[in-house]
């Protein structure tokens, strides 16, 4: 009697276990943070349909909870977003810090310095300095509260940064990914391509260059 007992709890079990590995999906939340190129901005000063935004609606259909496009701000820097994480900013519509949503977030995308760098009459070297120094301690932190996919998104050339000048910022930004072992996600290809930006002069890209850049991801 004892062993059938045993043997139904044993067999109910299995059984439970079967279930929930059948029935069981993992939601995701999503992050997202940076300057107008995280949220979309166009030539026109409004907010467009971004990277970020393709990348959600492929992850629609694979549970998606929640994607955070909050924190982010067409007017962020490198000191603005490293200030907020390290302060613990919080949002007053929904009582949510930054820091737990890095915590809780599955997936968090990064793209910062285009409008930091471009607004400079005259990029310096120190200017570049500083913005890879706060990058780093942006990386540091969001790896201290986050050991998931984060992605940071390169830079690319404009009119007032020379390819040089990011060639070799986007180095330095790999090397930084490399040592807190996240992923750099290059594109600076983008400027090849004529079709990507509404003109010549653009800064931030179009929504086909969006989605071409949420493509360089490959999240799935």
């Amino acid at each position: 009697m004892k062993k059938i007992i045993i043997l139904t709890v044993v067999c109910g079990a299995i059984l439970t276990f079967i279930i929930y590995k059948v029935t069981y999906h993992e939601t995701l939340n999503m992050l997202v943070l940076g300057d107008g190129l995280a949220t979309g901005i166009t030539d026109y000063d409004v907010e467009g349909y971004s990277f970020n935004d393709y990348i959600r609606d492929k992850l629609e259909d694979k549970n998606l909870e929640e994607y955070i496009t909050e924190f982010a701000s067409t007017e962020e820097t490198s000191e603005t977003l490293k200030t907020k994480i390290s302060t613990n900013y919080t949002l007053e519509s929904t009582n949510l810090s930054i820091q737990q949503a890095i915590a809780k977030s599955k997936i968090i995308t990064l793209a910062l310095g285009t409008k930091e760098l471009n607004s400079k009459s005259k990029l310096k070297s120190k200017d570049i300095e500083t913005y890879l120094n706060n990058m780093e301690r942006i990386v540091k932190l969001l790896t201290t509260y986050n050991h998931n996919s984060i992605f940071l998104i390169g830079l690319y050339q404009t009119e007032k940064v020379p390819l040089e000048k990011i060639e070799n910022i986007n180095q330095k930004l790999k090397e930084i990914c490399n040592n807190y072992q996240i992923t750099f996600i290059d594109i600076s290809e983008i400027k090849k391509q004529k079709a990507f930006f509404f003109q010549e002069t653009s800064i931030y890209p179009n929504y086909k260059g969006h989605q071409w850049i949420s493509e360089k991801l490959e999240i799935k």
